[in-house]
């Protein structure tokens, strides 16, 4: 059971802005009912994305409709009238050609949280641009370029992203999922205490700028307070807010900002002379000295002991996985795909009740969960063969029942 154990989530999208918010909600116990298109369904699905695929759809059932046809909006009506929230990162006119505008959705279910979560947003001069990944990040400032001697672009050095960068905002489509799912959760517990349901309109974009929020409020309220820390110059003579090496050429960060902490530690270390220095290159050649006597490791078991502020500073994701704060915090979850292969998957940062994220359910295949659901909706034996037949569905007769077809194709425009 979890948080959202209950409720029913109803996904039509494509990419990842819709299916990332839905696998939040899948997560949290949700029962989440993807709807795609018979002839392609999300082209995550395809070879070069399938570990996107893997991570976003799981903990969810997929049907495959085609909307375009009437057959499939009655389909779409009758799961809209069970259905809680629906989720959508469609632009423009197509949610009105799919019958997925909340003017239509709310004529089926008044009380719905509709959410649609897209690139640039549903207002604004950008808002039927259609939009990939990494177009969000460049929006917020969070992809900087600068042009080589070469006449060719590459990202821009900007001290890889240091406070008060606009990178440190993070990648739209994992950031606004984020901002959806917590506004859904919300708007449910509006619902309960109103009985009304609500329209969502999630930027991905904004949502960076928005989760940037130090680096901004410094950048626009007190710039030179901003560029102060930013400037490399100074930055140098920081010794107690500072990256160090360690004995097995590992890094740390070390923050004894308080006294209390600085003190402690230069008792620790047999080095009180230093006690009244805070600045200076000088100081932080002395303080590199020291945290060369020990491993990373080992400054890890002092900073536990004696509650001081040192964190290890990991490079690559071997050495983040092998953490054991990140191991007992169990956000790398080992599971299997729906063949039997090895997956693993990168659950939530949040213990409900002592416990993490479950053991997800592989992604389904495209359209594997129709009959069923067509069933849950009220179609009998005849009715789900006369939509496999007219096409609207991909379900297809086999001796035990009924079987979706797992299509894949090449992505066409």
């Amino acid at each position: 059971m979890g948080l959202l154990s209950g409720y029913r989530v109803i996904e039509v999208s494509m990419l990842l802005n819709g299916a990332s918010t839905a696998m939040m909600l899948a997560d949290l116990g949700a029962d989440v009912i993807k709807v795609e298109s018979p002839r392609l369904g999300d082209y995550l699905r395809i070879d070069e994305t399938r570990y996107l695929h893997e991570q976003a759809n799981r903990n969810k059932r997929s049907v495959a409709v085609d909307l375009t046809t009437g057959a499939g909006q009655e389909i779409l009506r009758r799961l809209l009238t069970g259905a809680d929230v629906l989720v959508t990162n469609a632009t423009g006119d197509r949610p009105a050609k799919l019958g997925l505008s909340y003017e239509q959705v709310r004529a089926h279910r008044p009380d719905i949280v509709y959410c649609q979560n897209t690139g640039f947003g549903a207002t604004g001069p950008y808002a039927d641009l259609p939009v990939h990944g990494q177009m969000m990040d460049a929006l917020a400032g969070a992809r900087p370029v600068t042009l080589d001697e070469d006449g060719l672009t590459r990202p821009a050095e900007d001290g890889g992203g240091a406070w008060p960068s606009l990178r440190i905002g993070g990648e739209g489509t994992a950031t606004g999922a984020v901002y959806a799912a917590f506004h859904i959760a919300a708007a449910l517990a509006q619902r309960e205490r109103t009985g009304r349901g609500c329209r969502l309109d999630v930027s991905a974009a904004t949502a960076v700028v928005a989760s940037a929020w130090t680096a901004v409020a410094a950048l626009l309220n007190q710039p030179e307070a901003a560029a102060a820390v930013a400037d490399p110059a100074q930055r140098r003579g920081v010794a107690r807010y500072q990256w160090y090496e360690t004995a097995d050429h590992k890094f740390v960060l070390f923050c004894p900002e308080e006294r209390k902490f600085w003190t402690a530690f230069l008792a620790l270390v047999g080095r009180p002379d230093l006690v009244d220095r805070v600045h200076g290159e000088d100081l932080r050649r002395e303080v590199q000295g020291i945290m060369r006597t020990r491993t990373q490791a080992e400054w890890m078991r002092i900073a536990v002991e004696h509650r001081l502020p040192i964190g290890p500073a990991h490079e690559g994701i071997e050495e983040v996985a092998a953490d054991p704060q990140i191991v007992a915090r169990g956000v790398l979850i080992e599971g299997r795909d729906a063949a039997g292969g090895a997956v693993v998957h990168v659950g939530g940062p949040v213990l409900v009740d002592g416990a993490g994220t479950p053991v997800p359910r592989p992604a389904p295949g495209h359209g594997a969960d129709t009959e069923a659901v067509l069933r849950e909706l009220g179609y009998d034996t005849d009715q789900i063969r006369g939509l496999a037949e007219g096409r609207v569905t991909t379900a297809e007769e086999r001796d035990d029942g009924f079987i979706a077809r797992n299509v894949h194709g090449r992505i066409e425009s």
